[in-house]
């Protein structure tokens, strides 16, 4: 939730994925950012920003940069994309599906009415 509320796009990865998968979806996305755990980031070479997300919360690493007043000028929006997934790729390339807020406010939504 975090990744949404300052504005990015949550695209999950597998590292069981074979490294020219992973390195293929990156592309697609354009990812200017690479959340790993420490135990993957070497499937990640050096042209890619990466950041160890147990080093920064337990390094408190981010805590000197964080401007927390700057989230407020985060807007999101029904049409803005929440998460990608990506399809198989049994015919070739892997396809990006792109999930709106609205879809998941909807579900959401619907969950509270039952």
């Amino acid at each position: 939730m975090s990744i949404e509320m300052v504005g990015a796009v949550y695209c999950p990865l597998s590292p069981r994925d074979p490294e020219q998968r992973l390195h293929s979806l990156i592309e697609q996305t354009q990812s200017h950012l690479i959340l790993v755990h420490w135990i993957t980031q070497d499937k990640f070479k050096n042209d890619h920003t990466i950041l160890d997300i147990e080093t920064a919360v337990n390094d408190n690493i981010l805590d000197n940069t964080i401007d927390i007043d700057k989230l407020s000028d985060v807007v999101v929006t029904g049409e803005s994309i929440a998460y990608v997934i990506f399809t198989s790729g049994s015919t070739g390339v892997p396809k990006a599906v792109s999930i709106l807020f609205i879809y998941i406010f909807r579900n959401i939504y619907c969950i509270d009415y039952i």
